[in-house]
């Protein structure tokens, strides 16, 4: 039940809100001044009805007292100005006095739900904060004190950056990290990923589109408008596609209705891909010259296996995270499932170790996660690591197509996707890139 506080010297008008507000579901306290009013656990209620000339201390000054307690003026039709006023120092809104039932009603439900949803925003994006910490990201290796100088140094700039590193290392977590310590952190971070999308889409998402109708459909570009686009797998575009966001970069294609079509487009770049983008330029399936523009400043990310004792730290930062998101209570991770974690070769990298600890939190019913909660697969990887056949220097490519069609005859897509740290849109959208559909053999996966 909602709590409001009602500060009002006139003692009849002060009952006869109160009897209203309680009439409709409402917890309703009294107060005929704000030294009353002080002495009440002000925070503890979720809107405060005050009116502006009160015996003592003006009504205003309750408004910095209850922060972040939103404040409602009363007033009357003479002392509109000084309701006005009131809104300058901080009050939510005000009621002119004499007031009809109905319209007060609506006003404090609307308040009250405002602020609300303004509290649940804030707290969504704290949360956000600490699932996806830039300022704070996970490992003390030396390759990712490497990324973090390399991050900082380059953040405040507007160059654009090309991340590498292969799928599930966290280039994403690191576009964030740069937008976010960047003067353009306040502006829009718009993912874009290349490799999601149909072709013959691509051009359509990244700079939009007009019907016959002549309505016109902004594009990402433009919705990225002052802050930054992040192209993810960016080895996946079309040459066409390549062509027109070097335009783009050069300043020489750019919506024309921008107000900076003048100056070329007022938006930072920073694409990524798990893909050996040299090697596509050799074969000439991407651009030389779009690369020399997206690798101003390149930086790697390591993979998991490469990352030492930081998986240890990583499993312990994402135990913690998936609790608190799962509101579950605090759980330890057992020496025998450290031990497990640490010898496997995690070819998802931390993408598949969030999956994993976040299913063995599901399944937890103790307090210790162990071993067969984690339910890690090491004859996957070790069978990998001790074999003699060429597969030991494969290119991720071509370790996709082998672990697939090794498995697929013994694991189900959901097996597949897991043990490779993607999800299963993204097996089902490499199997058809790479031209290795699941055959339909009458049976569900």
């Amino acid at each position: 039940m909602n709590q409001i506080l009602i500060i009002e010297d006139e003692e009849v008008i002060r009952r006869a809100v109160k009897r209203l507000l309680e009439r409709n579901g409402y917890q309703v306290t009294e107060a005929g001044s704000v030294e009353e009013a002080q002495s009440r656990p002000l925070t503890s209620f979720d809107l405060i009805l005050s009116d502006v000339r009160l015996p003592g201390a003006p009504g205003t000054q309750i408004i910095e007292t209850a922060a972040p307690v939103p404040v409602l003026i009363m007033t009357s039709y003479a002392s509109i100005r000084s309701a006005v006023d009131a809104m300058k120092l901080g009050a939510i809104d005000y009621i002119a006095k004499p007031f009809d039932h109905d319209e007060l009603l609506m006003v404090v439900e609307r308040v009250i739900k405002q602020d609300r949803q303004q509290r649940q925003q804030e707290s969504l994006k704290s949360e956000l904060e600490k699932s996806y910490p830039v300022r704070g990201m996970v490992g003390d290796c030396p390759a990712m004190i490497d990324v973090f100088r390399r991050i900082d140094k380059v953040a405040p700039t507007d160059a654009t950056v090309l991340i590498l590193g292969e799928s599930g290392t966290g280039k994403e977590l690191a576009a964030r990290a740069l937008h976010e310590k960047s003067q353009r952190s306040q502006s829009p971070f718009i993912v874009f990923n290349c490799a999601a999308v149909p072709e013959n889409q691509v051009e359509i998402e990244l700079f939009g589109h007009q019907n016959e109708a002549e309505n016109r459909r902004a594009g990402l570009l433009a919705k990225a408008h002052g802050g930054t686009l992040f192209m993810d797998e960016v080895g996946e575009l079309s040459m066409a596609a390549q062509a027109r966001l070097l335009r783009v970069l050069q300043g020489d294609d750019y919506d024309t209705q921008q107000e900076t079509a003048n100056n070329g487009p007022n938006i930072r770049i920073i694409a990524a891909t798990h893909r050996d983008v040299r090697k596509l330029v050799q074969q000439q399936t991407f651009r030389s010259d779009l690369y020399f523009r997206l690798r101003v400043v390149e930086m790697t990310l390591p993979p998991l296996r490469e990352r030492g004792s930081d998986i240890k730290s990583l499993a312990k930062f994402l135990l913690a995270k998936y609790c608190r998101q799962l509101n579950r209570p605090s759980l330890n991770l057992s020496r025998s499932a450290l031990e497990a974690i640490r010898r496997y070769h995690w070819p998802g990298n931390v993408r598949e170790l969030a999956n994993t600890i976040e299913r063995a939190v599901i399944l937890c019913e103790g307090d210790h996660i162990t071993p067969q909660l984690l339910a890690i697969d090491h004859h996957i990887t070790t069978k990998r690591l001790n074999s003699d056949n060429p597969t030991d220097s494969l290119s991720l490519e071509e370790y996709f197509r082998h672990f697939v069609l090794d498995n697929q005859d013994h694991m189900t897509e959901t097996e597949l996707a897991k043990q490779l740290g993607i999800s299963r849109k993204a097996l089902w959208e490499r199997r058809q890139r790479f031209g290795i559909p699941r055959e339909k053999k009458g049976k569900k996966n």
